[in-house]
């Protein structure tokens, strides 16, 4: 009897092994991130770049025409304003001038016809200022009338306000005192002309006339100016206008360069183009090497209102891999890992990474079609 209890328990114990619990399996390492890896030169020929990331870096922005135009406080059309024949050049394109420098001298009738004036008006100021002091001496001497006095000075200060009219049409004219005098000492004035000056220091910018050649009141013959300080006037279009506002963030870029200049918007138009739907916009800029000329196209990009808390990258930047958005982010070596991320909706351009990413990080954010190419590529050749 004890022996069949104890190959009872026997059996039970061999039971009892044969449902203990099955071995859990080993959790599954995690899967590593998906990455590819380029030479130096391949990743120049892919037109590869890597920045760093950060709130203002790529924010949303409208990019707009522009053009740049000449600051119109340090800018002066001189015209000609009498008309007559150009006898001499003084100035070029380029030259330096001071205020007053003489740029033309116009040979002109109505200049000879002022300067008669002139000379007349000096001559009758001493015949009435004679006529003045012979007055006041009889007056003094009690034997002349008071009458004849006051008849004598108003003739005098008649005459004087005909001399000033004339000088001051002299002056009009382009003719400094020093040549007014001149005029005094002369018998003869045939020999002066009218000389077109600047009205400010500056460059001249133009020059429109030659020897010879007969100009009218209207013409402009000569533009001074100085383009240390412009303007850039841009268009931004109707749909646009509800996200930009004075303040924001201009920068501007000329074609075929790679250089930037940035400003704040600082006018916006309240009014609507009628044909082009669109409201001028104006910034100015410092320009102490004349890089930004007047006149010349460009392209203003006008940063727009954004969530400060999300990292915003160009949407090229951004690409899907499985199905999923990630970013490419250099790991050395010729590495660049495909970093899942979390974004938001695309804004003119830009797109917003909401998880994934940390201020400072560097990004590719050109070229990353090409390296997701690449990723695709390598990953078929390890398939087959």
């Amino acid at each position: 009897m004890k022996r069949w209890i104890l190959v009872g328990l026997c059996l039970l114990s061999v039971a009892c092994r044969g449902r203990a619990e099955p071995s859990r399996p080993a959790p599954e390492a995690p899967e590593a991130a998906a990455r590819v890896r380029v030479s130096e030169a391949a990743a120049r020929n892919l037109g590869v770049v890597v920045e760093a990331v950060s709130p203002e870096r790529f924010g949303p922005r409208v990019t707009v025409p522009a053009a740049i135009e000449a600051d119109p406080t340090r800018m002066a059309q001189v015209g000609a304003r009498v008309t007559g024949r150009v006898i001499a050049i003084r100035a070029a394109v380029g030259d330096e001038v001071a205020v007053g420098a003489p740029l033309v001298e116009i040979d002109t009738i109505e200049l000879h016809q002022v300067s008669t004036e002139y000379q007349t008006a000096v001559a009758r100021v001493r015949q009435t200022d004679d006529a003045l002091t012979r007055a006041r001496a009889l007056q003094a001497e009690r034997v002349g009338a008071t009458q004849d006095l006051r008849r004598a000075e108003a003739e005098s200060a008649t005459a004087r306000a005909e001399l000033h009219e004339a000088e001051e049409h002299l002056h009009v004219l382009g003719l400094r005192d020093e040549d007014i005098v001149r005029l005094r000492s002369v018998t003869s004035h045939g020999r002066a002309s009218s000389v077109l000056r600047a009205p400010i220091a500056g460059v001249v910018v133009s020059l429109s006339v030659s020897i010879g050649r007969v100009v009218s009141g209207e013409d402009v013959v000569a533009v001074v100016g100085r383009t240390d300080r412009v303007w850039a006037s841009l268009r931004v279009f109707e749909y646009d206008l509800s996200r930009v506002a004075v303040g924001a963030r201009v920068t501007l870029t000329l074609p075929g360069s790679a250089r930037e200049f940035t400003g704040r918007l600082a006018v916006l138009s309240p009014v609507l183009d009628a044909e082009t739907r669109t409201a001028e916009g104006r910034l100015a800029f410092d320009n102490p090497d004349g890089a930004l000329r007047p006149g010349a196209s460009a392209l203003a990009s006008i940063a727009l209102p954004a969530d400060a808390a999300a990292l915003w990258l160009p949407r090229e930047a951004v690409q899907l891999h499985d199905g999923a958005p990630v970013v490419f982010v250099p790991a050395g070596d010729g590495a660049f890992v495909a970093r899942p991320v979390v974004v938001g909706e695309e804004v003119h351009g830009r797109v917003p990474v909401l998880r994934g990413l940390a201020p400072g990080e560097r990004v590719v954010t050109r070229g990353a079609f090409a390296l997701r190419g690449e990723l695709h590529r390598g990953e078929l050749e390890e398939e087959e």
